[in-house]
């Protein structure tokens, strides 16, 4: 078990660098011209800053010595539990200004209303109970809001564990920061998530003070870009917004997904923002649209790997577009729940949505989340355990269908192609080929010695299936692995040089694209066969072999998708230059 001390250092120094403007805002009391106030107020990095940020440094509650900022950081502390982590419970004051939809409104309704981590009894309780105030003094079950009226709640916070997979660092430079993001995390502080979010763990882990320019739901994984300077977070975020940027996700899905490239263009609403349903609407909702190219598919599991390119960036798009038609995300604990959807999993957008927000309503209080993929209920739920201190129920421990979801944001470019940031595969998707990976390696092992040629074995792969191998030099001459697979294949099928549509190559080392003997280069081989749609390679090819091997580029440019599989590279490497210390010998 590791336990980490929040460092207060960081917020605070961002907090005494904020501009003068920002000072004389924090002595203003509040006014109709209040909202106007605070939206000027900026840190030392051009982001603006909240006003009731800004409060918690100065004020306190009760007869604390302390302000609400040290309170609360100096009890929130980061402990590792195997694959969780965990944030120790401390007490938190949940400050914000009275928004203008909240005017005229009783305060205990707004809260039953916009929040859901509390039933709606525990809000009465804790408003009746004083822990509730409007402008430092205690409200009641009668009190009405007003403009600029600010709203503090004091409690015992306890959050929900979250992934221990760490928050890996893609790219950096002085004004952004571009990262691999775990799934089972927030982005920033939500709900019942404050410290056990991405930009939370970034500050009080690395010092980096960060704003999010792009937003990947909690429990997608991938890409993501954090500002560290407003400019910066600008720059990237109207890129976004103007659509100038293309962006590419992995996702394994329940079934066998069609071989020929789809485009779903339906549009899409939230029927449930509280549980952040939305399903397709073609009268109202907003307009959507994704390709979908399949990868690969694995028989064993019934799911296929995915690459979809969102066009739009609706709330859920990706999830809820699969899901219509029919394949959606395997693990996926709000579309592909059989319990919420029922038998049909909401294909073709046929569901009794009354119905299906009533049982989502109830996971994670009464139900834990299940999935097609992962149905056992083995996950989070409310306990008959109280909390000695709230008085409120205590939750169990998240489980698979509350940390993981098949879905990852992997690659995203500028359109003029000034920039491309892309994270590493995502092992989910890799798992069900690497079996094949590994064969191919055994077919490499049948080369024999060689001092100047490189030992290579080649699988191809139909719909789970092996139809062919083939390793270097197997056939007469200076034959390549894929040359030879794809040889032996076309001599058994009457010489026609195709195979299967979708066909999986697998080569323990990547496709060669120049041959020194003016024989056919392996990339263009394998462009030439009609059918192969997916090639993944164990280790790049050397350059004492060919340098700046093109393969990738021409692949993914002629429409195969290219991926490489980790782990192999040393073995694959040993295998393929076995002999070489021998020359000169």
């Amino acid at each position: 078990m590791l336990v980490f001390r929040s460092p207060v250092f960081s917020s605070l120094r961002n907090f005494r660098a904020m501009s003068t403007e920002s000072s004389q805002g924090m002595k203003r009391a509040a006014s109709p011209s209040q909202s106007t106030l605070r939206s000027k107020l900026v840190d030392s990095q051009g982001f603006r800053v909240r006003q009731q940020d800004v409060d918690k440094h100065k004020l306190s509650e009760g007869d604390n010595t302390k302000t609400i900022h040290e309170e609360e950081t100096e009890g929130a502390n980061y402990v590792i539990e195997g694959r969780l982590r965990r944030v120790t419970p401390y007490y938190y004051t949940y400050l914000t200004y009275c928004k203008m939809r909240w005017i005229g409104r009783k305060l205990v309704d707004v809260f039953i209303d916009e929040f859901r981590d509390r039933s709606a009894e525990a809000y009465r309780e804790a408003v009746d109970s004083g822990l509730v105030k409007v402008n430092s003094k205690p409200a009641n079950l009668e009190t009405v809001l007003k403009d600029s009226d600010l709203i503090s709640h004091r409690s015992y916070r306890r959050e929900p564990p979250v992934t221990s997979r760490e928050v890996r660092i893609v790219f950096e430079n002085d004004e952004l920061l571009a990262i691999d993001k775990p799934s089972g995390i927030p982005v920033h502080p939500t709900g019942r998530y404050r410290y056990n979010t991405v930009t939370k763990i970034i500050e009080q882990e690395l010092g980096k003070t960060v704003h999010p320019c792009n937003r990947l739901d909690r429990l997608t994984s991938g890409l993501m870009f954090l500002g560290k300077l407003s400019q910066g977070a600008r720059n990237m975020m109207s890129q976004i917004r103007d659509r100038n940027v293309s962006k590419e996700y992995i996702a394994r899905v329940k079934g066998e997904f069609p071989i020929e490239r789809l485009t779903v263009d339906k549009p899409l609403t939230t029927i449930a923002p509280k549980l952040t349903l939305n399903v397709v609407d073609e009268e109202n909702g907003k307009e959507a649209k994704t390709e979908f190219q399949r990868i690969s598919y694995d028989p064993i599991t019934g799911t296929s790997v995915v690459k979809c390119h969102p066009l739009t960036g609706r709330t859920h798009q990706i999830r809820v577009h699969l899901q219509y038609l029919g394949y959606p995300i395997a693990n996926d604990p709000i579309y592909s729940s059989e319990f919420v959807w029922g038998e049909n999993l909401g294909k073709n957008g046929e569901a009794d949505l009354e119905k299906v927000k009533k049982n989502l309503d109830m996971i994670g209080k009464s139900k834990p989340a299940t999935s097609w993929f992962h149905p056992e209920g083995d996950g989070e739920v409310l306990l008959d355990e109280l909390c000695p201190i709230t008085g409120l129920p205590l939750y169990s421990d998240p489980g698979p269908n509350d940390l993981d979801l098949w879905l990852h944001a992997y690659k995203y470019a500028a359109d003029d192609g000034s920039w491309s940031y892309k994270t590493q595969y995502p092992e989910w998707a890799l798992e069900p080929s690497r079996k094949f990976m590994e064969l191919a390696i055994e077919q490499a092992e049948k080369c024999g010695e060689t001092q100047t040629q490189f030992n290579v074995g080649c699988v191809l792969v139909y719909n789970g299936e092996i139809i062919s191998t083939g390793h270097s030099r197997e056939l007469p001459g200076n034959t390549h692995a894929e040359q030879c697979a794809l040889e032996k294949y076309f001599a058994e099928h009457n010489g026609v040089k195709e195979v299967p549509e979708g066909t999986e190559i697998f080569t323990s080392m990547e496709p060669c694209s120049l041959r020194l003997s003016g024989n056919l280069p392996c990339v263009d081989r394998i462009l030439e066969t009609k059918g192969i749609k997916t090639c993944f390679v164990g280790v790049l090819e050397p350059n004492i072999f060919v340098k700046n091997n093109s393969s990738y580029q021409k692949l993914l440019d002629n429409g195969v998708e290219y991926i490489h599989i980790p782990g192999y590279e040393e073995q694959a490497l040993e295998i393929a230059k076995r002999g070489h210390e021998k020359i000169g010998a």
